[in-house]
């Protein structure tokens, strides 16, 4: 279901820093010292490289910003192209990325998923799919339900997180960058078991699929 992203209250966390993890301080890292950057920014010097065409970019994911990746007890990361990023344990579920846009233009945000069935747990709530244009754009989310994906790899949100830059409304923004992200960090519930093979932003025609004026 698409929220406005007027809603702050559901709005990615600006300034916020994720909970420590279970364990802490029996020598497990003190993450809200560790994480630096905001949902939604990737690492310094770090852009996501993609493959495709007809204004169609993939990104893997080693392509991808995610939380704690650095810690084998949260994420499985595999060395290998081609091969899904596994979360093992989290409660702050937080994988981004960015690409540069054009004034004028819409964009449709996906991510590839699937589900390690046998270690699946806590899905009862919802993940939000979230984009905006610059650092201080609004946001656009999709709520997705994960809690019957299955091993099978599924498109997610279904119908697309879409946004517009549109050149008028827009004319104050100069940062020409688009920042997306998946994300659960509202409830502080431990997850486990999601699969993310990848994350898709298709550029499309301004103007597709508005509502029709009243």
């Amino acid at each position: 279901m698409s929220t406005s992203s007027e809603k702050s209250s559901k709005g990615a966390p600006e300034g916020s820093q994720p909970p420590p993890p279970k364990g802490a301080g029996s020598g497990s890292p003190d993450v809200r010292n560790a994480r630096k950057e905001k949902p939604g920014e990737p690492k310094k010097d770090e852009k996501g490289s993609s493959e495709g065409t007809g204004g169609r970019r993939v990104f893997k994911p080693k392509e991808l910003k995610i939380c704690w990746q650095e810690e084998n007890q949260f994420w499985s990361i595999p060395k290998e192209d081609g091969r899904p990023v596994e979360l093992l344990e989290v409660c702050w579920l937080d994988v981004s990325g960015e690409m540069p846009v054009t004034k004028g233009k819409a964009y449709e945000v996906s991510f590839m998923l699937s589900m390690n069935t046998k270690d699946s747990f806590g899905w009862e709530v919802p993940v939000t799919v979230m984009a905006r244009i610059g650092k201080k754009g609004k946001y656009e989310r999709k709520e997705i339900d994960l809690s019957k994906l299955s091993e099978e790899v599924k498109e997610f949100p279904p119908d697309k997180c879409r946004i517009e830059f549109k050149s008028d409304e827009n004319t104050k923004n100069d940062e020409e960058t688009l920042y997306f992200g998946l994300y659960e960090v509202w409830t502080n519930k431990w997850k486990g078991g999601l699969r993310i093979h990848g994350a898709i932003v298709q550029e499309i025609p301004a103007g597709i699929n508005d509502p029709p004026p009243n």
